[in-house]
């Protein structure tokens, strides 16, 4: 069947078209075998019987040879009553004898010495003038006492018409067809039936699946209702599904979350003009409202940067340059940094330990700035920010530790998603866009480490970039074109 048909043809069909070729070969070799197996034994059956008239012919014919009185006619009854056989005894000279049932004289063949027995490799098979088949032995049979020259013995040959044998096979032969034709169409018919019952469960998962909406993600059918085989299909969709309505959830938060916060600033830009366009104001005043737009203008710059960098990172387009980095000096580096935000508000930050690390030097910064600048925000004034750094056989750590308030352990979880917020009382606030540490967690990734957040309530919060050994593949750790940022 070409190609082309059969993927035009159902699941179904093509099981039932390969179970009915299957049958029809199974059909088609025992059909095979017990033809050949009944025909071996038919012909087997009828030799034996043909050599056993066969002897008999030559007993009777060296009675009547020894006799002086030969009757012929009496050999003619070793075939009487069976019209399948024929006899004809034939003089030295050739002279016809005795012809019992013959239509026509045999050919002459190889015949049997007048001592030798008769045997299988003796019987001959030739076709009538009239095109019937036939099988039989000739031999000599020497006449008179003590006579055994050939030119002094009878010759006779004993031979059966095989018509009824090949009638017998030939109407097996067509049972057997008729047979296999039939149990073929039957098994490719069943299959189909027993297939379609089969297939039954996985329409409806089909079903199931085309019901799944953007509101309904989910499978109206329990996997514990579907056969094993099914099942495992089936908890693979909803797995997927799973997912995606995770992805849903988590874009539909995302907009709503960039809608509100770049709300605040584009607020606050439209307010502040329409207060200065309400009445005649100072130069001054303008300088005023253009220093504070250019505050949020750039607030919305940061936030628009932050969030391409995301974008660029989950997408593995931002190319990392990895270099071996001594963490007392880039960590030492990054303090003189904060050192003035710090003291603005009153926190004292602190190094300790070092090391190196393989990395990116910019991602690195802004991966650490962006948890210093945390830490500095959260800790009370008076306290102690900590950066600590280690290398060990398994890689290189950075801590970043700091007092306060804590973190509620139901918001661990979550804390690396974009614009989560853990104090809503800051949901609003200036400071923050929420995606300072959605920007860690994406440079870990792409530097193929992670990120662990400790905490408890009222006390110490601690935030640990683990990174790979440093002994690793410098190419295994960036991937393809982009660009990096500035740290915020």
């Amino acid at each position: 069947m070409p190609a082309i048909l059969m993927r035009r043809l159902s699941l179904t069909t093509r099981l039932a078209f390969a179970f009915g070729l299957v049958a029809a070969i199974v059909f088609g070799g025992a059909g095979a075998y017990l033809y050949r197996a009944l025909a071996m034994q038919v012909i087997e059956r009828d030799d034996a019987e043909l050599l056993r008239k066969a002897v008999h012919a030559r007993d009777e014919l060296r009675e009547q040879g020894a006799r002086p009185d030969s009757n012929w006619r009496e050999v003619g009854g070793v075939v009487s009553g069976n019209d399948e056989f024929a006899l004809v005894v034939r003089a030295a000279g050739g002279a016809v004898l005795l012809a019992a049932n013959a239509t026509e004289g045999p050919p002459a063949l190889q015949p049997v010495a007048p001592e030798a027995p008769f045997g299988p490799e003796a019987i001959r098979a030739w076709t009538t003038r009239q095109g019937y088949p036939v099988h039989g032995v000739q031999a000599l049979v020497p006449v008179g006492p003590g006579t055994g020259a050939p030119g002094q013995a009878l010759t006779f040959t004993l031979y059966q018409s095989a018509v009824s044998r090949t009638t017998l096979l030939r109407a097996y032969r067509t049972k057997l067809l008729l047979t296999g034709l039939l149990g073929t169409l039957a098994v490719a018919g069943l299959g189909y039936v027993v297939l379609r019952a089969g297939m039954a469960p996985l329409r409806r998962i089909a079903a199931g699946a085309s019901s799944v909406t953007v509101h309904r993600l989910e499978l109206p059918i329990a996997p514990a209702q579907l056969p094993p085989e099914l099942a495992e299909l089936a908890a693979a969709l909803q797995q997927m599904m799973d997912r995606l309505r995770d992805g849903f959830e988590r874009l539909s938060q995302f907009s709503a979350d960039l809608a509100h916060d770049f709300r605040t600033p584009i607020g606050n830009l439209l307010g502040q003009s329409q207060v200065a366009l309400s009445s005649e104001r100072s130069a001054d005043e303008y300088q005023a409202l253009l220093a504070s737009n250019i505050e949020e203008y750039e607030r919305l710059a940061r936030m628009i940067e932050n969030m391409l960098f995301l974008a660029r990172a989950e997408n593995a387009r931002v190319a990392v340059k990895p270099a071996r980095l001594d963490l007392a000096r880039e960590l030492g580096a990054l303090s003189d940094y904060f050192e003035g935000l710090a003291e603005a508000r009153g926190v004292a930050i602190a190094v300790d330990g070092g090391g190196a690390v393989l990395a990116d030097p910019l991602l690195l910064r802004r991966a650490v700035s962006n948890l210093v600048a945390n830490a500095i925000r959260y800790t009370p004034a008076g306290q102690t920010v900590v950066m600590a750094a280690r290398t060990g056989p398994g890689g290189s750590n950075i801590e970043v530790r700091n007092p306060g308030a804590g973190i509620a352990p139901e918001h661990l979880s979550k804390l690396f998603d974009r614009f989560f917020r853990g104090d809503p009382a800051r949901a609003n606030s200036g400071e923050s866009a929420g995606i300072g540490l959605a920007i860690v967690k994406s440079i870990m990734d792409l530097h193929h480490g992670h990120v662990e957040v400790e905490s408890e309530v009222g006390g110490t919060t601690v935030f640990r970039l683990r990174f790979p050994a440093t002994q690793a593949d410098p190419a295994s750790c960036g991937a393809a074109a982009g660009a990096t940022g500035a740290a915020t």
